[in-house]
């Protein structure tokens, strides 16, 4: 859209309020509770991959070591 394709007032309108309805499920979802379990649930998987890499760097390898789920085949 160029300068010159301005739209009405009220079309102008209509398209800020089908934005923000669009972004109130996203919003929603960051409520204070649900931000907090957010935040617990990343700093989980930080911390485990912090210590994975930590491991790995101590083994001197680049390779997890096989588990059960993770058998070479």
């Amino acid at each position: 859209m160029d300068e010159n394709d301005e739209l009405k007032p009220s079309e102008a309108a209509r398209d800020r309020r089908r934005d923000r309805d669009a972004d109130a499920r996203a919003r929603a979802g960051m409520q204070t509770g649900l931000a907090k379990q957010f935040k617990q649930v990343l700093d989980t998987q930080r911390r485990r991959a912090e210590e994975a890499e930590q491991l790995l760097r101590e083994r001197g390898t680049d390779e997890p070591k096989p588990t059960s789920r993770h058998k070479k085949g």
